[in-house]
């Protein structure tokens, strides 16, 4: 079992930082009508907060670079609490916190409008990758891992895909969860070549496939990794909600410009089983933050995984497996970043989630 230790790895989040209002209601509010809520709770979200927090609490470092308002600093507080690096958020006095307003009715159904604030205001210091990294690298250390998503603006995204593609003297491994999905165009003219790791469900994969004009023969992951556009990207991952996930692989190398020539390998990783399921929110999140976590510990022991391909092949199926029980014990409780779970706790329930 993987062994909770300091690293040298540094992890960076370039994306969003929300507040999810929940309100309870008797049914999804109609045109023209007014509401009661019988119940209204605040909690901190944003797919990119949430990634962090579960990178810092499966043990490794990470850094948030976003922005929030000053009507609504908290959310800061509680990725600090969680052990996330939070000196690279911004705080605008005149732009309010990314907002997630959230209908739940009695029979599950809901409505949900997104007000994007501060993520997507123009930030000097955020959205120039060059400043963001050296910034990082003067006050903590090198970026060694760039997480990116799609709640912030497309061409921040791009901008710190290619800069981190472009880091020779250290190697930085960009992950994407391309989730909410682009559109038609965006995914066709996207740079899927300088994405290192990409993360998807099946819903998503199948719409990437649409996108880049092919349709799922059987396998959407075997499709997927037939695609030419991907065949770059050296970890393609697929999660399957209760039947797992799956993933093709094949280890990192320093010189980028080889990789294609390299066969992937698929692994299949089955589910772990939560003792009950209250609240799948946050649980994708949860799999990609401790996926990336578990890729920062076998970047530091990659000299010895690297040197052995079956070894490097065992060591992602390890990671896989870890971030899939970690996932299971997040949708035993309600929340998003509030399920997540820590490193220890996922430890102590090892034998019975990783067998």
């Amino acid at each position: 079992m993987v062994a909770a230790k300091k690293h040298q790895s540094t992890c960076l989040v370039r994306s969003s930082i929300n507040i999810d209002q929940m309100f309870a209601v008797p049914h999804v509010v109609r045109p023209g009508e007014t509401l009661s809520s019988t119940e209204m709770q605040s909690r901190p979200g944003g797919k990119g907060a949430n990634v962090s927090a579960a990178v810092a609490l499966a043990g490794q470092k990470v850094i948030m670079s976003g922005a929030v308002g000053k009507d609504a600093e908290w959310p800061i507080d509680e990725l600090d609490s969680r052990g996330v690096k939070t000196d690279k958020i911004q705080v605008f006095d005149s732009v309010p916190t990314g907002r997630a307003f959230i209908q739940v009715a009695k029979d599950g159904e809901n409505s949900i409008v997104l007000l994007k604030g501060a993520n997507f205001y123009p930030n000097e210091q955020a959205d120039d990758p060059k400043k963001v990294f050296d910034s990082c690298a003067s006050s903590h250390s090198p970026i060694t891992h760039l997480i990116l998503q799609n709640e912030i603006p497309l061409e921040t995204t791009k901008a710190f895909l290619h800069h981190a593609h472009q880091q020779r003297e250290t190697r930085c491994i960009s992950v994407f969860n391309p989730s909410p999905m682009l559109v038609e165009e965006e995914v066709r003219k996207f740079a899927w070549n300088e994405v290192d790791v990409l993360i998807v469900n099946e819903g998503e994969g199948e719409d990437l496939l649409k996108a880049l004009g092919t349709n799922a023969q059987g396998d959407v992951l075997d499709t997927l990794a037939n695609v030419s556009q991907l065949k770059e990207v050296n970890y393609i991952v697929m999660t399957k909600g209760s039947r797992g996930s799956a993933a093709y692989v094949r280890p990192f190398k320093q010189d980028k410009s080889k990789v294609s020539q390299i066969q992937r390998t698929r692994i299949d990783v089955r589910a772990s089983k939560p003792k009950q399921v209250v609240d799948t929110t946050g649980a994708g999140d949860t799999f990609a933050g401790n996926l990336v976590a578990g890729l920062m510990r076998l970047h530091d022991d990659q000299g010895e995984v690297e040197a052995n391909e079956k070894k490097a092949i065992e060591a992602a199926q390890e990671v896989l497996r870890w971030a899939g029980a970690a996932a299971a014990m997040a949708v035993e409780k309600n929340g998003a970043m509030e399920s997540i779970p820590r490193f220890e706790d996922v430890q102590k329930r090892g034998k019975e989630l990783l067998g």
